[in-house]
């Protein structure tokens, strides 16, 4: 069935071109694409920074769609297709230069700018929030998009859709992300962007090789034998981030659990009192349950009885109290005026 993709042959780049497409170290390439590389890199990267720190959507596609991050991630993907060991390593020598590249750009203008990266920003940021706990629902959008840029490659008439796969894939963001959330101290928040550009990466590199050897390319390899281990090391990495993203993803759901039932607990709690939830605050993997009222709490034992933590979540709970007081507008002049 995927071979019919290719039937007529005519449509079919050829390897010395696809290669052209996404190698930057290669026999005759020159030292301008380089430098466009290069250019377009720290660019989307300041765009994607100044995006998340605005928390500005429209912003942060803007710098994907710039994002050249894409190109080695799917020449390592045909290296490893054609068995080319050392396109493979250089290609992944820019992969790595490229995400320490923007990752401190994240973390210098997150210190330059006047912006205080404190844990209550972060929470109400929806490019950071958006970023640090990937799933299994990333992976497969990746996995997707992953093919879709590689077959984009491989066939002439399909080249116009690689804006849109810039755009669907996540790369810049989640790296400035990481810069940010560094520059501030959030270690464990910046290790799950981190993982949302690393799974998003292997997942591109997987897919692209499935598609390049689907395409024919393999035939160009020069050492067959090393199509095995390749084919063998990519189920490795691809289980193995299965299997991390699978627990990110249970680790998800049982906070949006735990944080459903202390909004439930909290309410039961409160009925009939002279106080109401605000909110239920999720910080890490505790909780802050927020009330306004007047007057004395009720006891805290209809909430802890009718709370109970899913898995092995086991959250500290505080309570932050707003007292709900009304009294007369003091007089122009008075005493209190101004005060």
């Amino acid at each position: 069935m995927f071979s019919a993709l290719y039937a007529e042959g005519g449509k079919l780049t050829p390897l010395p071109e696809a290669e052209d497409g996404v190698f930057l170290f290669a026999p005759g390439v020159s030292r301008d694409r380089l430098v466009r590389y290069a250019v377009l890199l720290v660019l989307s990267a300041v765009i994607a920074t100044g995006g998340v720190l605005v928390d500005s959507t429209a912003t942060v596609v803007g710098a994907m769609i710039v994002a050249p991050l894409a190109t080695p991630i799917l020449a390592v993907g045909m290296g490893i297709t054609i068995v080319d060991t050392g396109q493979v390593m250089r290609s992944l020598a820019v992969v790595g230069s490229s995400m320490a590249i923007v990752v401190l750009i994240g973390m210098f203008m997150t210190l330059v700018l006047p912006v205080v990266p404190t844990e209550d920003w972060v929470l109400s940021n929806g490019q950071i929030t958006g970023r640090v706990t990937p799933g299994l629902i990333e992976l497969v959008v990746a996995v997707a998009t992953g093919m879709i840029g590689a077959f984009a490659v491989t066939r002439r008439d399909v080249a116009g859709v690689l804006p849109g796969v810039a755009i669907a894939i996540s790369l810049v963001p989640p790296l400035a992300v990481v810069g940010v959330l560094l520059s501030a101290g959030f270690w464990a928040q910046s290790a799950g962007a981190l993982l949302l550009f690393l799974s998003n990466a292997i997942a591109m590199v997987v897919t692209a090789a499935f598609v390049f050897w689907i395409a024919g390319y393999w035939r160009a390899a020069a050492d067959r034998s090393g199509l095995r281990r390749a084919v063998e090391a990519i189920v490795a990495v691809s289980v193995a981030v299965v299997a991390l993203l699978t627990l990110v993803s249970v680790y998800t759901v049982a906070l949006a659990s735990q944080h459903s039932r202390a909004v439930t607990a909290a309410e039961k709690w409160l009925d009939g009192s002279g106080y109401r939830l605000i909110d239920v605050q999720t910080k890490h993997t505790d909780l802050v349950v927020e009330v306004l009222g007047s007057g004395p709490l009720p006891d805290t034992g209809t909430f802890f009885d009718s709370f109970n933590a899913p898995l092995w979540l086991d959250p500290a709970i505080s309570l932050r109290e707003y007292r709900g007081t009304n009294q007369p507008m003091p007089e122009p002049g008075s005493s209190h005026a101004g005060g």
